[in-house]
């Protein structure tokens, strides 16, 4: 099914246009620091502030960072994500999460043709049906691989503390015991848990660009105005196009002053992009 877009700054540095106004003027200052820190004012921040990006000193935008929770995102715009690379990212993996009914993308174009969706939404469904049928199989497979599965149930057997041969004895008496009852079940829940994992691994090739992803990242501002001036602009792709934008709006609830050192490249100076240049740039903000 078609998955949605959603984004939710869940942390950010305190007082962050504090933070930025102080530790940039210390670099001129013989006051001490919280000296600098109490001759602050609304004005003088914004004023400073608006005077160290103009003239690109981001080394003091580093002092801050904001860290979004991103939800509803194909796997496509997080390839094109984590190319930011002065940023921290943790993603949902596929290798441990089983995609029980994967949820997925479909870009503008695609839903404008009713033929196009159509098939697209098929192709959808039947990747999950073979995904399904693959780990099935897959299970099967390493159960019935009587040399690998045995070595996997003597790593669990370990890993639970029962001893190998002592089991073994237990088995051949062929009577009822409560002995192992507890180990035994701990170990044959890590043993599926484990044949589980190998297969859903392999399966997971098969998904699309489009299958859902869930990530939190981490940005200093400086990155944070990299990412945007790339991502915010009309050239950039729909999907990441969009996350970028709502991403500034997220800021923008905490420090309007600092949102608007966000945007595409264009909203600051001259396009970057020559003669790949949309001809249709957003409105200044500087």
């Amino acid at each position: 099914m078609e998955t949605t877009l959603k984004v939710k700054l869940i942390s950010h540095t305190m007082n962050p246009e504090l933070v930025i106004a102080t530790a940039g003027k210390l670099c001129y200052s013989p006051s001490n620091i919280d000296d600098l820190m109490e001759k602050q004012t609304p004005e003088s921040i914004e004023k400073f502030i608006k005077m160290i990006t103009s003239m690109g000193h981001g080394s003091v935008l580093e002092h801050i960072s904001f860290s979004f929770a991103i939800e509803g995102v194909s796997r496509s715009l997080t390839h094109q994500l984590v190319r930011h690379r002065i940023a921290s990212y943790s993603q949902q993996s596929q290798r441990y999460v089983k995609e029980i009914q994967f949820e997925y993308v479909i870009p503008q174009d695609i839903k404008n043709n009713e033929v196009l969706l159509k098939a697209y939404e098929k192709n959808m469904e039947d990747t999950q049906n073979l995904y399904d049928e693959i780990v099935d199989k897959l299970i099967y497979d390493y159960i019935n691989d009587k040399e690998n599965y045995g070595e996997y149930l003597n790593i669990q057997l370990k890993k639970c503390n029962i001893d190998k041969d002592e089991f073994e004895a237990w088995k051949n008496e062929n009577k009822s015991s409560d002995k192992f009852v507890n180990e035994l079940r701990a170990a044959y829940k890590r043993l599926c848990s484990t044949l589980e994992k190998k297969a859903i691994e392999n399966a997971r090739y098969i998904f699309p660009n489009s299958c859902e992803t869930k990530i939190i990242c981490t940005m200093n501002l400086r990155s944070l105005i990299n990412f945007c001036h790339h991502r915010c602009c009309r050239r950039a792709q729909e999907e990441i196009n969009k996350l970028a934008w709502t991403m500034v709006e997220e800021v923008e609830k905490v420090s309007q002053l600092l949102s608007k050192t966000l945007g595409a490249s264009c909203q600051f100076g001259p396009c970057p992009e020559g003669s790949m240049c949309c001809m249709m740039p957003y409105e200044k903000k500087i």
